[in-house]
């Protein structure tokens, strides 16, 4: 059965947004097997970059985190080294959270979530999902 809400969110994929201060929200997302590790069928990165392309915070489901190794995680603005558990419930939840998560970091760092430009990536891993994720 095909989640259409990760349908959706998958066309995102390659996406950014730059924000007026030139940080910018990048997508990277992948239709995966499902598994233990991935059960909604997607991996994904979802990051929050600085003007140099450092990750400020984000969420993604690249490595096991904490004592359950949960995939899916959050790397919360000004700990982006300590990542926390993310309980995934649903795509477009995921999507509500990425955006929520940007606004408080932007209005911790006193930045307008203004989009200033939208552009799409080259797909740097030739579609594996295997490029760095940050």
């Amino acid at each position: 059965m095909v989640d259409e809400t990760v349908e959706r969110l998958l066309g995102y994929h390659r996406r950014r947004y730059w924000l007026e201060n030139g940080w910018s929200l990048r997508f990277r997302l992948w239709r995966t097997p499902v598994t233990a590790e991935k059960p909604h069928g997607m991996r994904y990165s979802l990051p929050l970059h600085d003007v140099d392309g450092t990750r400020l915070m984000g969420f993604d489901n690249a490595h096991g985190v904490g004592r359950e190794t949960r995939f899916d995680h959050e790397h919360r603005y000004g700990r982006v080294a300590d990542p926390v558990p993310y309980a995934f419930t649903g795509a477009d939840a995921l999507l509500s959270d990425f955006f929520a998560a940007t606004e408080r970091a932007c209005q911790t760092a006193g930045v307008a979530l203004t989009i200033a430009m939208e552009d799409t990536e080259d797909d740097d891993d030739g579609g594996t999902g295997d490029a760095d994720l940050a």
